[in-house]
């Protein structure tokens, strides 16, 4: 009789999104049990599938978040962690831990179950430059934690290892360079576009550091200047909202919303280009964050769209060298770049070819779990 597969907990506190179940539920030699708080999306997408989701309530380690007496807002809920008693019960009888980033408090957490009871911690950060919470308490407790008990940094962005875990001296023999995946059978290419005009996709927050200011603002001489009939597609939530609806009223501008993970490939189908101009965000002149990696290109490249950017974070590691990469905050540039894209069909076709291509070759969720398998399992043999 075969052994019984080796479980490893894949455990995500906040930020929650589809693709962490999918990215769960490709794991094959070893059995997945997404550990989170609740979502109803990932559960109906767990039901479906046949993933183990455990569902657990959080708590804040603090009555408020430290970091927001130093930044002008919350630092994505990061003090929040799970109620313990229950979390330890969760994971005692589970063979392998892996989480995120360092200074979530839920991943120090992690750390120390998995010191008690004596079982490998994986973490596979995205964050790519040297994250004020390695010095902000209690956020720095949890770093240190973290970094000392991991077995294996699964690193997902070459960026994030030269500009961040560098800092910690991590040996080379803990790293290994995977990219985290998409589900290539959700974003297809479209077969036919229903419209003559062309669609420029935004999706993401609507906020500064997303860029979405700068392409508001060259809209309007957009529209005046192109040769063709174009629109503005705008998916997400956030302080812009307002002005959004304001110049819906008299432009080309469909405001969406906040659109589901499952709606989310019919929106990149019906749309030509997509345009993410994100910028770096400080606050008293202290890097709070940059784009990470941005699955949303990976998204838009799968869906067969050439991408406008900025060179933000880990975007170009993301994009490669056939789109288009802007300096941050260069609206004259960003305007230059929509504009060719617009009036020229043939190069963003090609572009999106390209994009197909190299999605399929380094970004299949199902290739880049399969090798996350393979480092787990070879740290297993290793501690044997």
């Amino acid at each position: 009789m075969p052994n019984p597969k080796k479980k490893i907990a894949i455990v995500r506190a906040i930020d929650l999104r589809l693709v962490q179940a999918e990215h769960a539920s490709c794991f094959t030699k070893l059995k997945p049990i997404y550990v989170a708080n609740y979502n109803p999306e990932i559960s109906f997408y767990s039901q479906k599938v046949g993933l183990k989701y455990i569902s657990l309530p959080l708590t804040p380690s603090l009555y408020f978040d430290p970091a927001s007496i130093i930044f002008d807002k919350p630092v994505n809920k990061s003090w929040l962690y799970f109620q313990r008693d229950r979390f330890e019960k969760v994971l005692k009888n589970i063979d392998y831990y892996q989480i995120q980033e360092p200074y979530f408090i839920y991943s120090g957490q992690t750390a120390d179950v998995s010191k008690k009871f004596n079982r490998p911690l994986i973490c596979a950060p995205w964050t790519s430059f040297l994250h004020p919470s390695t010095y902000i308490p209690p956020y720095s407790f949890s770093v240190r934690k973290t970094i000392r008990q991991t077995s294996l940094f699964i690193v997902r962005s070459k960026k994030a290892e030269k500009d961040y875990l560098s800092h910690f001296k991590i040996p080379d023999h803990k790293k290994v360079l995977i990219y985290h995946g998409i589900n290539l059978k959700r974003y297809l290419p479209a077969k036919t576009k229903e419209s003559d005009h062309v669609k420029i996709l935004f999706a993401g927050q609507l906020t500064k550091h997303k860029g979405i200011d700068d392409l508001l603002a060259i809209f309007p001489k957009l529209v005046k200047n192109s040769k063709k009939a174009i629109e503005l597609i705008i998916c997400g939530g956030g302080e812009y909202e307002k002005k959004i609806r304001q110049m819906s009223q008299i432009l080309p501008i469909s405001f969406l919303g906040q659109v589901s993970s499952i709606d989310m490939p019919s929106v990149y189908r019906c749309c030509d280009i997509f345009c993410g101009p994100s910028k770096d965000w400080y606050s008293f002149g202290i890097k709070r964050t940059e784009e990470g990696f941005g699955l949303v290109f990976l998204e838009a490249m799968a869906s067969g769209l050439p991408v406008v950017a900025n060179d933000c974070g880990a975007i170009k590691e993301a994009v490669g060298d056939d789109n288009y990469l802007n300096k941050q905050g260069d609206q004259k540039a960003l305007y230059s770049s929509l504009f060719e894209l617009i009036n020229n069909k043939k190069i963003g076709l090609e572009i999106g070819l390209k994009n197909r291509k190299r999605v399929e070759k380094l970004f299949d969720i199902k290739k880049q779990v399969s090798l996350e398998e393979q480092a787990i399992l070879k740290l297993e043999s290793s501690r044997i």
